[in-house]
């Protein structure tokens, strides 16, 4: 498992823009009830896969990593800037409307890394990116 972290650069608001602007809408999460694998069970599940489809199943948890947490760090980078949407495209040349479904969560694949990377460079934060072993 991996542990992300935002750490907030130094950085000047407008007191103005912070407490006029909206905060970004985020992902709606509804609670889904799975049957829980014991740990055995699930190992057993696993092992019976191919090749192929374990490799489809780490895609898919992957793509699924990728849109929900870059959702989240998105969203937060974006409600604790004191810019807009479109002064940050004006700025620094993203896509407003594409930050914005990403941040929403109703990006299909969320955002690329190395856009993750180039939002927090212009928006004055450090991306921390843990490998914890188990």
């Amino acid at each position: 498992m991996s542990d992300v972290q935002i750490n907030s650069g130094s950085e000047i608001k407008s007191t103005r823009r912070a407490v006029t602007r909206k905060p970004v809408r985020t992902a709606k999460t509804s609670e889904i009830t799975l049957s829980v694998l014991d740990e055995t069970a699930h190992e057993e599940a696993f092992d019976a896969l191919s090749p192929a489809e374990k490799n489809a199943v780490f895609r898919d948890v992957g793509e699924e990593l990728a849109r929900t947490l870059g959702a989240q760090v998105i969203a937060r980078m974006l409600n604790d800037t004191a810019l807009s949407g479109r002064e940050i495209g004006a700025k620094f040349g993203f896509d407003h409307s594409a930050l914005s479904r990403i941040a929403r969560g109703e990006s299909k694949t969320g955002p690329t890394l190395w856009k993750v990377f180039a939002l927090a460079e212009a928006l004055g934060y450090r991306i921390e990116l843990n490998a914890v072993k188990k």
